[in-house]
C-alpha cells in the first residue's frame, strides 16, 4: 500500500532555477510533425531555382541553407535561448557553412571561410538576386550567384522553423490558423524560383501538386489537433474527417494534374523577371567598332595585338556583328527593342549554350594572350562552348564578361588589355555546299530595318544579282560582281589609288558611282550587307581578323590583319559567310584626256568691243517709263499678307479638316443607309448612334449587345447631363434587335423610324452637350468594324 501511494503521488514540480541551469528542452511530436512539413516544402519550393542555373551544384548550396537555417533555430529552441540570441547565431552559422555549401571555390583548405568567400557571402546576399535576373540562363558566374538559393533556404527555413517551434505550440484553438501563416515562406520561395527562372519550368505540374497537396493535408491535420472537442473520442468520427479530408485532397491533386497538362501556358507565356529587366551592359554606349576600321590598318598595321596558340589555317576570329544600319555606320540592335537583338549581352558562366540558328562543326580549343589590343570586345573564334579566363590584371573578367550568344560576340565591360590570358572552346557553323543551300530558303528573322540606303545600292542588287532563281545564287553574284569588279586599298600611301574611309551612304554612293570601285573590307562588307537585304535577305556585317596561320605554331596578330565579312542566316542551318572583298590591289589610276585640238581656219576677226565704252551707256528712267513698269506688274500689298497670314490661314486649317471629316460622315452614312437588305439598313441605324456618341466622347462597349450598349450609354449620359429621348436608348435598341432577329418583313416605313429616332437621340445629345463639345465632335471619326449585337 505504502508503494502504490507513494506511486500515486503527484512528481514535484521543477522551479525555475533548475529549469536554468543548462537542461534542453524537448518538441513535442506535433512541433517535430511542423519542422519536417515546413522543410519539406521549401525544398520542393527551392527546385524551382534548377532551370536558372541549369544543373544541380546549386542544390547543395540551397539544401545546405535550408539545413542551416532549421537547425539554427531548432537548436537555439531546444536551449531557449532568445529571439535575439538565435540571430546572431544563425547569421554566424550562415558564414561559417556558407563557404563550403555556396563558394567552395573561394574556400581555404576546402571548407574554411576566406576574405573571398565571406564577401561573396555578403555580395550574393545583397547583389546576387539582381545579377541572377539580370544574367543569362544558366547562372555560373560570378561566383556569388550561388549564393542566391543557400540565402533564400536559409532565411525561409530560420523565420518559418522559428514560427514552428516558438509561435505555433502557444495556439489556443488557432492552430490551423497559424499554420496557414507558416506556409507563406514556402510559398515565397515557391514564386522566387518561378521568378528567376526561365520560361521552361522545371517539373511545374508535380511540384504544385505536391505543394499543394502536403499544405492541405498538414492543414486539416493540423485543424484536427487544434479542434476544441477531442477526436479521439469517437473512432468513427475521426475516420470520417480522415477520408473526408483524403477525398478533397485527392481529387484536388487528380484534378489538379489533368488541369494542369490541358490548360498549361506555353512556355513563351510564362512571367519570368529576366525577361522584363534590361541587360546592364549597352554596347551603344561605345562607338562601333567598325568605324575604327581603318585605324586597325593605318595606326596598327604592324603593331601586334594578340597571339593565337591552337588556331588552324583558313579561321578567321570574330571581334563584332552588327545588324542595324542608319546610313552612317553599321552597329548592334537596341538591346530595349527585343531581348534577343545584337545588342543584348548576358553575363554567363564558364559553359555557354548554341546559338538558336546554328549547326555544329568542327570544334577548336585556342589560347588567347592579349598585347596591345585594347577595346571593350574579346576576339573570339566562332561560337564559344567554354571561356576560362587563365591570367588578367586589375578586375576579375569572369564577373565582367558579357556574352551575345546568337551573334557569337563577347564583350568585357573593364576592357580587353595586356596581361589578359584566356582560353576558348568554340564550335564553328556548318557550311553546307551551295549545292544543298540552292534547296534552303533563307531564314525568317525579325532584324532591325536599315535606314538611308541611296538608291544606287537598290540598282546595284538587282543588277549584280542578275537572272539568278534561288537565294544562294543570287548572294553568289553579289559576291563574285563585287570580288570582280572591285579593287582592294586600304587609304595607305603606298596604294596605287586613294580609298576614302567609312561605310556612310555618301560612301555607298562613291563606291558605286566611281569607276574603278575602290575600297577596302569596311566598304565591300557594307556594300553586300545593303544588297542583301534590298533582296530581303536577313544579312548582318561581321568584324574580325584573319591573319596568316603556320601550323603547330602560335599565331600573332596585327592590325594589317583586320578584315570584315557577312553573313546569311538560312533556316535551319545558319549564319553562311561570304567574303565579298576583292583581293586585286593594282586599280588603274583616273586619267584626264585632253581634249584634242583641231586648227581652224584663218578668218579675220572683228575688233573687240571696249567693254569701258559700253559701261557708260545706262539707261535713262522718264516718267513714261515709270508708269509702263508700274502697269506691268502686280505686287500683292502687305496688308493683304497680313490678313491671310492672321485670318485666312487659320480659318483654312479650321474648315479644310471640317470638310473633309463632314464628308467621311455623309459617306459613312449613306452607306448604312442604302446599302444590304432592310434588317443591315435598320441595324446601321444603331451605329450610327453608336459612332455619334462615341464622337461626343462617350464610351461605347464593344462586346456588349443592343441592349447593353444602350444601358451603358444612358448611365454616361445621366453623369454628362447629356439629354436622352424619351423612352431612352433602350428603346431605340429593342426596335433595332426587332427588326434584325425577329424575322419578320423589314419595310422601307420600318427603316425610316429607327433611322429618325437614331438622328434625334444623337442630335438631342449634340445639343445637351455644348458648344465646344459639340465643335470638337464635329472632327472626330470613327469608323468600326465590328460592333456589339450585329
Amino acid at each position: 500500500m505504502s508503494g502504490a501511494t507513494t506511486a500515486q503521488q503527484p512528481r514535484p514540480r521543477r522551479t525555475a532555477a533548475a529549469q536554468k541551469q543548462g537542461s534542453i528542452d524537448r518538441l513535442s511530436a506535433t512541433t517535430w510533425i511542423d519542422v519536417a512539413v515546413v522543410v519539406v516544402l521549401s525544398a520542393i519550393a527551392v527546385l524551382g531555382f534548377q532551370p536558372a542555373f541549369g544543373h544541380f551544384s546549386f542544390f547543395t548550396a540551397a539544401i545546405g541553407g535550408l539545413v542551416v537555417g532549421t537547425g539554427s533555430a531548432v537548436v537555439c529552441r531546444l536551449f531557449r535561448l532568445s529571439v535575439p540570441l538565435t540571430v546572431t547565431i544563425a547569421v554566424a552559422a550562415y558564414f561559417l557553412f556558407g563557404t563550403p555549401l555556396a563558394m567552395p571555390g573561394s574556400a581555404t583548405l576546402v571548407v574554411l571561410p576566406s576574405l573571398d568567400s565571406l564577401a561573396g557571402l555578403v555580395i550574393g546576399a545583397v547583389f546576387g538576386w539582381s545579377d541572377a535576373v539580370t544574367l543569362q540562363a544558366p547562372l555560373e558566374a560570378p561566383p556569388y550567384v550561388a549564393v542566391v538559393p543557400y540565402v533564400a533556404g536559409w532565411l525561409v527555413t530560420l523565420v518559418s522553423v522559428s514560427l514552428a517551434v516558438r509561435w505555433l505550440p502557444r495556439a489556443k484553438g488557432r492552430g490551423a490558423g497559424r499554420a496557414a501563416v507558416l506556409v507563406a515562406g514556402p510559398l515565397a520561395l515557391f514564386v522566387a524560383g518561378i521568378l528567376l527562372g526561365t520560361v521552361d519550368a522545371y517539373l511545374a505540374a508535380v511540384r504544385g501538386i505536391a505543394f499543394a497537396a502536403i499544405a492541405l493535408l498538414w492543414l486539416a491535420w493540423r485543424r484536427t489537433r487544434s479542434a476544441s472537442v477531442e477526436v479521439v473520442a469517437d473512432p468513427g468520427l475521426l475516420r470520417r474527417r480522415i477520408v473526408g479530408v483524403g477525398s478533397v485532397v485527392l481529387g484536388a491533386v487528380v484534378v489538379g494534374a489533368l488541369a494542369g497538362s490541358v490548360l498549361a501556358p506555353p512556355p513563351a507565356s510564362r512571367f519570368v523577371l529576366r525577361q522584363e529587366v534590361t541587360p546592364p551592359f549597352d554596347p551603344l554606349d561605345y562607338p562601333s567598332p567598325l568605324a575604327g576600321f581603318r585605324q586597325y590598318t593605318k595606326d596598327l598595321e604592324k603593331t601586334e595585338l594578340f597571339t593565337v596558340d591552337g588556331l588552324s589555317s583558313g579561321q578567321v576570329i570574330r571581334l563584332a556583328t552588327m545588324d542595324s544600319y542608319d546610313g552612317v555606320v553599321w552597329t548592334v540592335t537596341d538591346p530595349k527593342e527585343s531581348s534577343d537583338a545584337s545588342g543584348s549581352f548576358e553575363l554567363l558562366g564558364s559553359t555557354i549554350p548554341s546559338p538558336p540558328l546554328f549547326t555544329p562543326g568542327s570544334t577548336t580549343k585556342a589560347q588567347i594572350d592579349i598585347k596591345d589590343y585594347s577595346d571593350v570586345w574579346l576576339p573570339t573564334i566562332g561560337y564559344l562552348t567554354t571561356l576560362g579566363f587563365d591570367a588578367y590584371q586589375g578586375t576579375d573578367p569572369s564577373t565582367t564578361v558579357r556574352v551575345n550568344t546568337a551573334t557569337g560576340t563577347t564583350a568585357v565591360t573593364s576592357g580587353v588589355k595586356d596581361g589578359l590570358r584566356y582560353t576558348v572552346d568554340a564550335t564553328a557553323q556548318k557550311i553546307p555546299s551551295d549545292k544543298a543551300l540552292a534547296k534552303v530558303a533563307p531564314a525568317r528573322l525579325d532584324l532591325p530595318p536599315v535606314t538611308n540606303v541611296p538608291d544606287i545600292v537598290a540598282a546595284k542588287a538587282e543588277e549584280y544579282a542578275g537572272s539568278a532563281t534561288t537565294a544562294i545564287q543570287k548572294l553568289r553574284n553579289l559576291e563574285r560582281s563585287l570580288k570582280t569588279l572591285g579593287y582592294l586599298s586600304h587609304g595607305r600611301a603606298s596604294d596605287p589609288v586613294p580609298s576614302r574611309a567609312g561605310e556612310g551612304a555618301d560612301r555607298m554612293t562613291d563606291l558605286f558611282a566611281k569607276a574603278p570601285m575602290v575600297g577596302d573590307q569596311e566598304q565591300y562588307a557594307s556594300a553586300f550587307a545593303l544588297m542583301a537585304r534590298r533582296l530581303g535577305y536577313p544579312t548582318r556585317v561581321v568584324m574580325g581578323f584573319a591573319p596568316k596561320v603556320v601550323n603547330g605554331q602560335a599565331t600573332t596578330v596585327t592590325g594589317n590583319d583586320v578584315t570584315a565579312w557577312d553573313e546569311v542566316a538560312f533556316d535551319g542551318v545558319g549564319w553562311v559567310p561570304f567574303f565579298p572583298t576583292p583581293t586585286k590591289t593594282d586599280a588603274p589610276k583616273n586619267q584626264t584626256t585632253k581634249p584634242k585640238l583641231e586648227p581652224q581656219p584663218q578668218v579675220r576677226q572683228p575688233p573687240p568691243a571696249d567693254p569701258k565704252a559700253q559701261d557708260l551707256l545706262t539707261p535713262v528712267k522718264t516718267k513714261d517709263n515709270e508708269r509702263k513698269e508700274a502697269k506691268s506688274g502686280f505686287a500683292i500689298p502687305a496688308w493683304a499678307w497680313v490678313v491671310g497670314g492672321i485670318v485666312v490661314i487659320p480659318l483654312l486649317l479650321y474648315i479644310v479638316p471640317l470638310l473633309i471629316v463632314a464628308a467621311l460622315k455623309r459617306r459613312r452614312r449613306k452607306r448604312r443607309l442604302t446599302t444590304g437588305p432592310p434588317d443591315r439598313r435598320a441595324a446601321g441605324a444603331w451605329e450610327e448612334l453608336a459612332d455619334g456618341y462615341d464622337e461626343l466622347g462617350l464610351s461605347v462597349p464593344r462586346n456588349a449587345t443592343r441592349l447593353q450598349a444602350a444601358g451603358a450609354l444612358e448611365r454616361q449620359s445621366a453623369e454628362q447631363n447629356l439629354s436622352v429621348p424619351t423612352g431612352g436608348l433602350a428603346t431605340i435598341a429593342r426596335d433595332v434587335d426587332a427588326a434584325v432577329f425577329d424575322g419578320s418583313e423589314v419595310g422601307s416605313d420600318r427603316v425610316d423610324a429607327v433611322w429618325r429616332a437614331s438622328d434625334a437621340a444623337v442630335a438631342d445629345a449634340r445639343s445637351s452637350a455644348g458648344r465646344l463639345r459639340a465643335r470638337l465632335a464635329a472632327f472626330r471619326y470613327r469608323r468600326r468594324a465590328k460592333r456589339a449585337g450585329r
